[in-house]
């Protein structure tokens, strides 16, 4: 976190050099709860990092994604795990719960945990070289032009099997995570008016099941060159 937060640092304060600059590239990865998105993104961060290092502009591309939990935490005056259940990193809340329960905090009505996590993506989306993974960043960065908005998705029984592997549970168990946790992340999404059908947030869908890690980078991949991201 730290190394990712004082880079962020000092690219913004090239940024706010530069006011006429064009915000941006910035990627965002969504993802169905059990289509695990943290390798596709590092392998993708790698390869773009990769490309700028050969034409020569010292950019290298992050990946966030805990690092706004964390932040957002930071600056709410609150342990990461009192907000975690809005990211959906704890399974046993729901969002309007875990507002509600913030009733009586300084930093805790909606509106302030809303315009905190918009304000940490935004940050980090306008700086560029950078893959928001999950955290609304489809929703968040629709200002940018130099965007790519990516979701990878998989049928609900192939995302049970990632479950049942993954947590070493049954099918019944994996199932009900997996029905809590697309609950909770409809909720995330409406909270930040995400709530729209995927064609009008994303560039294009990719489905897990199909594609290995390794073609879904591929792809990715083909599509940033051809809009000139790197």
């Amino acid at each position: 976190m730290e190394n990712v937060f004082l880079q962020y640092m000092n690219d913004r304060m090239k940024i706010e050099n530069e006011p006429d600059r064009e915000p941006g590239p910035v990627i965002t990865l969504s993802r169905e709860y059990g289509c695990y998105a943290s390798r596709v993104a590092q392998l993708l961060s790698e390869r773009l990092t990769a490309i700028n290092e050969k034409n020569h502009t010292g950019k290298r591309w992050s990946v966030i994604s805990n690092e706004v939990l964390e932040e957002a935490a930071r600056k709410l005056e609150v342990e990461p795990k009192a907000i975690s259940h809005i990211f959906g990193a704890d399974e046993k809340r729901f969002l309007g719960d875990i507002i509600e329960s913030f009733s009586t905090k300084k930093y805790a009505s909606d509106s302030n945990i809303k315009h905190t996590i918009t304000t940490i993506v935004r940050s980090y989306a306008e700086q560029g070289n950078v893959i928001v993974v999950g955290r609304a960043g489809c929703v968040i960065t629709r200002h940018i032009s130099k965007a790519l908005h990516l979701k990878i998705v998989a049928p609900r029984e192939w995302r049970v099997h990632r479950i049942m592997e993954r947590f070493n549970i049954n099918s019944i168990a994996a199932s009900k995570l997996v029905e809590e946790s697309d609950d909770k992340r409809r909720v995330f999404m409406s909270f930040f008016k995400g709530d729209k059908p995927d064609c009008e947030l994303f560039d294009i869908v990719l489905n897990r099941a199909k594609l290995s890690e390794q073609e879904i980078v591929d792809t990715i991949m083909n599509l940033v060159i051809a809009r000139k991201l790197v």
